[in-house]
C-alpha cells in the first residue's frame, strides 16, 4: 500500500504554485504584434508571424485551461483530505471518550 500522507496546505500550495506559473505567459499579447506583420513587407514573414502569434495564443489558453484544472483537483484533494482527517480525529476522539 502507498503512503499517502501529505499537508493539505502543501496541496493548496502546489495548486497556488501551478497557476502562478502561468501568469506571465498569460500577460503575453501578440494581437497587436500579428497586426502588424504586414509591416515587414515579405508575406512569409508576416504570415509566419501571425501563425506563430495564434498558436501561442491557442497554447498558452490550453495550458490555462489544464493548469486550471490541475489546480482544482489538488485544491478538491486537499479539502477531501483535511475532511478525512477530520473524520477520523471525531471518530478517535469519540471512541475515546466511550472508553473513558
Amino acid at each position: 500500500m502507498a503512503d499517502l500522507e501529505v499537508d493539505p496546505a502543501t496541496l493548496k500550495k502546489g495548486a497556488s504554485d501551478i497557476l502562478d506559473c502561468l501568469k506571465p505567459v498569460q500577460k503575453v499579447d501578440f494581437g497587436p504584434l500579428a497586426e502588424k506583420g504586414s509591416s515587414f513587407g515579405v508575406d512569409s514573414a508576416a504570415a509566419a508571424l501571425v501563425t506563430f502569434c495564434a498558436t501561442w495564443q491557442s497554447g498558452a489558453g490550453f495550458l490555462a485551461d489544464c493548469a486550471a484544472t490541475l489546480a482544482e483537483g489538488l485544491n478538491s484533494a486537499s479539502n477531501n483530505y483535511a475532511k478525512t482527517d477530520e473524520a477520523i480525529r471525531d471518530a478517535v476522539n469519540s471512541v475515546n471518550s466511550d472508553l473513558g
